[in-house]
């Protein structure tokens, strides 16, 4: 992971004091230490935190901050819990060595910084983040108790400290996590969305990842369980049906056994999509019929009986014979410009 993606998560409590221009720099690992010469622990790549015990005086911090970079260390996290602020010296020792350096809040323990950064680096955790989505995949398929695609996005939260959310390609929100933050903006989705679009239709190979007011988000294409992404010859036969995961993270740091992961997660919500169109099927059918009917001239009486039979289907959950309004769509291609033009809608 890099650095500046410590400063998204404000759990961890972090404040940036100082290599705001170094904030690309790899993180591989955390260690924890108060030792004046902790060298002989470190190999590179750490973020190392510290409570400051190793300090006696000002003149401690410029040896302590070389050796830090003589080791190769991305970042130092100094916590706030000693000492109350951050002292001077070692903000202007990290300043001097091109180091950065964060306060972490008192009231944030090591422990969480330390568990935070291990679950986005390791690649020896691969294992239990695959039992993680086999033990997912069980739930999506018990049925429709299993919550479909809203318990995956709360396992991406909770598992994997990932937030993401379901857009349809026009941009419509699907599902999103129900804890963790406020809800993904309707102008945001709507231009993930067109990113996405217009990735695809270069042929570049997800995930695609886009910079939106300082937030980075990998996209990965949601496609039918029982298609290869080779399958769909015309672009039409996906642009307007492929639904989109938008991850908050940048997946260009990830391991490829986390990217697999992430492919796997995408195919559960794929089977919960399919059974969705499953059932969409069924829905289409008896309106069909419901509107050969109208089109016949049927009696009213055969009209609004057949409606009454198909009311739980076509609207679940309402409990009550609706009021139905009809809606009828149509899509105009433009071929010169490769994509749908804007949609023409009549109502009735």
């Amino acid at each position: 992971m890099r650095l500046r993606a410590l400063l998204d998560t404000d759990a961890l409590g972090l404040k940036l004091l100082g290599g705001e221009d170094e904030l690309d720099r790899t993180v591989r690992g955390v260690m924890t230490t108060d030792l004046r010469d902790p060298s002989r622990y470190l190999s590179g790549g750490e973020l190392v935190l510290t409570g400051l015990a190793w300090r006696r005086d000002a003149a401690d911090s410029e040896p302590f901050v070389r050796i830090l970079v003589q080791s190769g260390v991305s970042a130092l996290a100094a916590g706030e819990a000693e000492l109350g602020d951050v002292p001077e010296d070692l903000v202007l020792a990290c300043a001097r060595h091109r180091l950065p350096l964060f306060a972490v809040n008192e009231s944030v323990a090591f422990a969480t910084i330390t568990e935070h950064v291990v679950r986005q680096v390791s690649g020896e955790r691969a294992g239990d983040l695959a039992a993680v989505v086999d033990r997912h995949r069980r739930m999506m398929t018990s049925g429709p108790a299993g919550g479909g695609p809203d318990v995956v996005l709360d396992l991406l939260g909770s598992d994997l400290d990932l937030r993401a959310w379901l857009l349809s390609p026009a941009g419509r929100l699907i599902a999103g996590p129900k804890v963790g933050g406020p809800p993904l903006p309707p102008a945001v989705c709507a231009q993930l969305a067109a990113e996405h679009l217009a990735a695809g239709r270069t042929g570049r190979r997800g995930p695609h990842r886009v910079a939106l007011g300082g937030t980075t988000y990998s996209l990965f294409p949601i496609r039918s369980s029982g298609r290869s992404p080779q399958a769909a010859r015309d672009v039409r036969e996906t642009v307007l049906s492929d639904w989109l995961l938008a991850v908050e993270a940048d997946a260009g740091d990830w391991p490829e056994e986390r990217l697999d992961l992430l492919q796997g997660v995408t195919q559960l919500i794929a089977v919960e999509r399919d059974r969705r169109d499953a059932a969409r099927t069924v829905r289409r059918r008896l309106a069909q019929e419901v509107l050969e009917l109208v089109q016949t001239g049927a009696p009213p009486a055969e009209i609004a009986a057949r409606l009454r039979v198909a009311a739980p289907v076509l609207l679940p959950g309402l409990g009550a014979a609706p009021h139905w309004q009809v809606v009828v769509a149509r899509v105009e291609w433009d071929e010169a410009q490769g994509g749908p033009a804007a949609p023409a809608t009549e109502g009735g």
